[in-house]
């Protein structure tokens, strides 16, 4: 028996299906411009702006649970710096496998 939201799953299934059918430039991330240029911007947003978000608030989080006494939360700022170190490292870190890799 198919109910209601396995009607949506299929109408939705089948829209991305006739998408890619009818417009295969759209399909394949083409439209527009290059798809390498295109990875290379969501990349270069990633690091340079979505991951230092993150750890700046994952270190605001990890005080908040201090200062509320959280007993745990001494191993998760610790976790967190880690992180965030890692985060705001990855451009550089990024740029030197590249480098690595000859490109």
């Amino acid at each position: 028996m198919i109910n209601k939201s396995n009607y949506l799953s299929l109408g939705i299934m089948f829209g991305f299906i006739a998408i890619m059918v009818f417009f295969p430039d759209s399909a394949f991330a083409q439209y527009g411009g290059g798809f390498e240029s295109k990875m290379q911007g969501l990349t270069n947003k990633l690091i340079t702006v979505i991951l230092p978000l993150v750890s700046v608030l994952g270190l605001v989080y990890a005080v908040i649970l201090a200062l509320t006494g959280d007993g745990a939360a001494k191993g998760r700022i610790i976790m967190v710096i880690v992180c965030s170190i890692v985060g705001f490292m990855a451009p550089h870190i990024i740029s030197w496998f590249q480098s690595a890799a000859g490109s």
